[in-house]
């Protein structure tokens, strides 16, 4: 059964690898903790989940214009100088964050304002690490290092929340922010002990030109783009974030807060733990836009769901399917889009998998405070499977699209 295994080569073999993959392993779980925060916080000043939702419009807007020149910065300068300076001003972020918690300022506002920041700091900080990634490897590694980036997304989506329930409930929320700061820390010493790796062989100016030619790139592959435009539409239609807070008060308190969040995490773990089957596949395409589909029917049986372990299991499943559509999307980038581009396309990637969430997280805000839960996750799950279809199937090279093994 080894093929259902998960293969940790890159990271025996490949020292650089290694630690860039402890400082990311570390950072996201120190971002999944905030990430429980902000909302949970937003929710106890106003009470409502269309605040709450709101956060995705606040944080979109900010990650997709820093975001762009993220991507070009990362095919300009140094990759890893960049990422030191984004997380050593995330790192100030969440010491600000605190300081407001200290205040008991009631003023969500300035809390709408700290997201935005946060959010410029991942915006300009996403795009150079993808692209340090691609380079830090060999080509032939690159499935089994979208595994490996997979088992960490979905650790930190699991401790990350799990931690953060916690930490809110037993120490409260400014402990919460100074957890997250000093995960920043360590991952900044990972990042200095990056030695000797390959540098990029031709360096572009980071203008508007270089940002639009990274557009032009794309544009002539519609492969890329159904990449892109399924997985949104699947996140901005039944993302159901959004009214987790307002759901753990209901359930029963904060405890549950992090149950809700790491569901769909631990779904993703056993999806990555079991991966080693997807090294075989060649269909991506296809398999990318099942997975959407069934992201859609997880979350629309979650608004179904009437027993609080069943709700756990609809979200798991989701979390599931969802990472093995990850883990062919982040194959096909790293395989087919050349390291001159990598930065570029990274900033386009992740304004894509970003952009879903947070539209998710206003539309199904407004939807909950409309028509109410179980009604909103419902129809946002049929409505967002119905535009996958459309899309995964209507683009014929996306549909189409068969790796070389």
């Amino acid at each position: 059964m080894a093929i259902f295994s998960l293969d940790v080569t890159p990271l025996k073999e490949n020292a650089n690898y290694r630690w860039l993959y402890l400082s990311q392993l570390v950072s996201f779980f120190g971002s999944m903790i905030t990430y429980v925060a902000i909302p949970f916080q937003m929710y106890e000043i106003t009470g409502s989940t269309f605040h709450v939702g709101m956060l995705g419009i606040v944080q979109l807007i900010p990650l997709v214009i820093s975001g762009f020149w993220g991507g070009a910065f990362a095919d300009s300068f140094d990759r890893r100088k960049l990422i030191v300076f984004t997380q050593i001003a995330s790192a100030m972020g969440n010491l600000m964050l605190a300081g407001f918690a200290v205040s008991n300022s009631q003023n969500y506002w300035f809390l709408y304002s700290l997201s935005g920041l946060m959010s410029v700091c991942k915006g300009l900080e996403r795009p150079p690490l993808e692209a340090l990634t691609q380079q830090l490897i060999k080509k032939e590694e690159i499935p089994k290092v979208s595994s490996l980036q997979s088992f960490k997304t979905t650790a930190g989506m699991i401790m990350g929340p799990a931690v953060g329930g916690i930490l809110i409930s037993s120490f409260g929320i400014v402990a919460t922010y100074v957890v997250d700061f000093l995960t920043y820390v360590f991952s900044i010493y990972c990042l200095l002990q990056l030695k000797n790796f390959p540098v990029l062989s031709e360096k572009r100016k980071a203008d508007l030109s270089s940002i639009m030619d990274g557009f032009k790139y794309a544009m002539r592959r519609p492969d890329l783009i159904g990449t892109y435009v399924v997985d949104m539409a699947s996140m901005t239609f039944a993302f159901p974030n959004p009214l987790f807070p307002a759901l753990a008060k209901i359930l029963g308190g904060t405890d549950k807060l992090g149950w809700l969040y790491s569901s769909v995490a631990i779904g993703a773990l056993l999806a990555t733990v079991t991966s080693g089957w997807t090294h075989k596949v060649v269909a991506h395409g296809k398999v990318i836009t099942i997975c959407a589909l069934l992201w859609c029917v997880g979350i629309a049986a979650f608004g179904l769901s009437q027993n609080f372990y069943l709700a756990i299991a609809a979200l798991a499943f989701a979390g599931f399917v969802d990472m093995i559509s990850g883990i062919f999307r982040s194959t096909i980038w790293n395989e087919t889009i050349p390291s001159e581009f990598r930065g570029r396309l990274a900033s386009v990637e992740m304004i894509s998998y970003s952009s879903g969430p947070l539209l998710g997280n206003t539309f199904m805000g407004a939807m909950a405070e409309s028509v109410g839960f179980e009604s909103a996750l419902m129809w946002g799950g049929i409505a967002g499977g119905f535009l996958v279809l459309i899309l995964g199937i209507g683009i014929k090279s996306f549909w189409n699209y068969r790796a070389v093994r």
